[in-house]
């Protein structure tokens, strides 16, 4: 601020300040989350100090940094007294959040079943929760690794381990009520299977678990060998089953953990850490593709992250100022302002220019709101300020679902403060909007035309992390089928988690792209191979013994499925000529040795169907790479 009132009586060289200052201090964000916050400090300090200096001067300094502390003391003392933060309180506020979308995703299950057609809306709503639940899962996980958040005498770890199991099994039931509701299920078990969903829909674990296993009793009633049409209906049946048994389990330590003392243990570590109290989206993987060759031209130059938004950002400002103050040499600061907004908080050219659109689409909006109002309320005060105070509050509260309903907020704010100051007119809402129209143009060309850090490229490097978790997660679940790992109860649920981060970063990154038919179809793959997954990890956690040929067959089939994966994830960014060797045939040999040893469904035999659905998960997104695709018996016989 000091620097703006000093430098304000020279408006080139103010201007020319602002412009370095801005690219300066977005390279701070190299010194961390410190650095990342005085960035934009910098800028706003010596933004409104240019917008002062004709008011105040050099002299005036230290009242303004007076009024500043004043705030900031306000600011303090309202946070402590009335919202102190405390780690314990926020993980009980993120439980139950997490209980309520647990609510709302048995509810949708239930009435997916319950519909004689399913519509493609309907699938969409329930995975769309799913998502939600996972993310809430994961904000829970990641307070958990906080010691000060857990109660004491608590376990963080048997927290994490009974949540994860929760959220598994109640995962599970929905995605096997959902393939139910398609299947022509005898009356008694459909009667058995609504019964539960509705217990599970009113917290009732008792009688859940009651009805599961009256469902597993009519299915052994029914014959240990289903004809070959019969038989998936039956895995599926026998699958929700187990769930529901081990969701009211799960469901049941969890409570009792969270409202009893256990072994303390404070020394457990997060799959993922939040930034500002939410998941860290596309970030993480926005920063390792900056730093990564891609395949295009503009994509060969490496750069740091932050050297890369420094140079676009202080190249979008100074460029908007100059266009805007073409169009007002008064009201040039709306050009800046959207030009600068534009890269807080997006951190690829698909999420910028998603937000500079947001940023006009919530300006055209609330410039018709706030228009509306400015002649309702006109010039009286207190309904200006309570006009001013509903719509931030409401910009805020909305923020996470659009950047938009925060612009339409600020807007209307704006209204309702030059109205106060007369210059309110519909032409001065119209110059607001051009300007933000060229801010935002301005910052859309930046990021996509200089050291573009394209959305494609980052979700090809979210698409390799993910295929990479996966191969982990498949690597330890084959070690633990075949006695080769332990401890599999710890270490399967973190590589399971890792695996749901991975995800979750991969949907943050596709959200820009998400109409496209070729990341619809990616995101597709990616869940149903996230979802074999999961019920590998529960599946190998129950298995016994094998003997010496399964276990070999079972070998052969996951090194296989091991350097598949590995030539896919390498493909991603890579090229792409090679071959992706299907393993499901090892599989089914294992699978129909299990058979004949063990007619009734177990365990191993269901561990090995979710190996062998992994495998065709990974094949059918080799194919969509471009990758010939060929089976292990075909290139054994070559």
């Amino acid at each position: 601020m000091a620097l703006g009132i000093a430098l304000g009586g020279h408006r080139t060289i103010a201007l020319v300040a602002l412009v370095l200052i801005v690219a300066f201090g977005t390279y701070c964000r190299r010194f961390g989350p410190r650095g990342g916050l005085a960035g934009p400090l910098l800028f706003i300090g010596d933004f409104f100090g240019f917008f002062l200096a004709s008011a105040v001067t050099m002299s005036d300094i230290g009242w303004l940094a007076a009024e500043i502390a004043v705030a900031i003391v306000v600011a303090i003392v309202v946070r402590f007294v009335f919202f102190f933060p405390r780690p314990s309180k926020a993980l009980r506020r993120t439980q139950r959040s997490y209980d309520a979308r647990a609510r709302k995703v048995a509810a949708l299950a239930l009435e997916l079943f319950d519909k004689p057609e399913q519509s493609e809306r309907d699938a969409h709503r329930l995975r769309r929760q799913l998502v939600r639940l996972n993310e809430a899962a994961l904000m829970i996980d990641a307070q958990l690794g906080d010691p000060s958040a857990v109660t004491e005498g608590s376990s963080a770890q048997l927290l994490h381990q009974r949540l994860f199991d929760v959220e598994l099994a109640l995962t599970n039931v929905a995605r096997f009520v959902q393939a139910m509701g398609r299947l022509d299920l005898p009356a008694d078990q459909r009667s058995e299977v609504r019964l539960a969903l509705l217990d599970i829909v009113h917290e009732d674990t008792n009688g859940a678990r009651t009805h599961a296993q009256k469902l597993l009793e009519l299915l052994r009633r029914s014959g240990p060998d289903p004809a070959e049409d019969e038989r998936s209906a039956v895995v599926i049946a026998h699958r929700f089953a187990g769930s529901v048994i081990t969701l009211a389990q799960a469901r049941s330590e969890w409570l009792a953990l969270g409202s009893s003392e256990g072994e303390g243990d404070h020394t457990f570590e997060a799959a993922v850490a939040l930034f500002g109290g939410w998941l860290p989206g596309s970030a993480e993987v926005s920063t390792a593709a900056s730093l990564e060759r891609g395949n295009r031209p503009f994509d060969r130059i490496r750069l740091t992250r932050y050297t890369r938004t420094a140079i676009q950002m202080g190249l979008a400002v100074g460029i908007a100022i100059v266009l805007g103050d073409l169009l007002s040499e008064k009201r040039f600061y709306w050009a800046v302002i959207a030009a600068f907004i534009t890269f807080m908080g997006a951190n690829n050219a698909g999420e910028q220019s998603r937000k500079a659109l947001h940023r006009v689409a919530g300006t055209v909006v609330g410039i018709a709101v706030g228009s509306l109002l400015a002649q309702a309320v006109g010039h009286d005060t207190y309904s200006s300020l309570a006009v001013i105070l509903v719509a931030v509050f409401f910009g805020l509260y909305l923020l996470r679902i659009s950047y938009a309903f925060m612009v339409i907020g600020i807007t209307v704010m704006v209204s309702q403060l030059y109205v106060h100051l007369g210059e309110f007119s519909n032409s001065f809402l119209l110059v607001r909007l051009e300007e933000t129209a060229i801010g935002a143009g301005v910052a859309i060309a930046v990021v996509t035309l200089v050291f573009p850090l394209r959305t494609s490229r980052v979700l090809s490097v979210a698409l390799r992390d993910h295929v990479q978790a996966l191969a982990r997660l498949v690597d330890r679940a084959t070690g633990c089928l075949l006695g080769r790992e332990n401890d599999t109860e710890t270490t399967l649920r973190e590589d399971a988690r890792a695996l749901d981060a991975s995800y979750q970063a991969l949907i943050a990154t596709a959200q820009p792209l998400r109409r496209h038919l070729d990341t619809r179809r990616l995101l597709r793959i990616a869940s149903a191979s996230r979802d074999y997954s999961r019920n590998l990890v529960a599946n190998v956690g129950a298995v016994g013994s094998l003997d010496t040929e399964t276990s070999q067959e079972i070998a052969n089939a996951s090194e296989t499925l091991h350097h598949s994966m590995d030539t896919v994830a390498e493909a991603i960014n890579g090229p792409r000529d090679a071959t992706y060797t299907r393993s499901a045939a090892l599989f089914d040999r294992a699978g129909r040795r299990l058979e004949e040893s063990t007619p009734a469904l177990d365990a191993r035999q269901l561990a090995i169907r979710d190996l062998t659905l992994i495998d065709g998960a990974m094949a059918r997104l080799a194919e969509a790479m471009g990758l010939r695709i060929t089976d292990y018996d075909t290139m054994a016989i070559e």
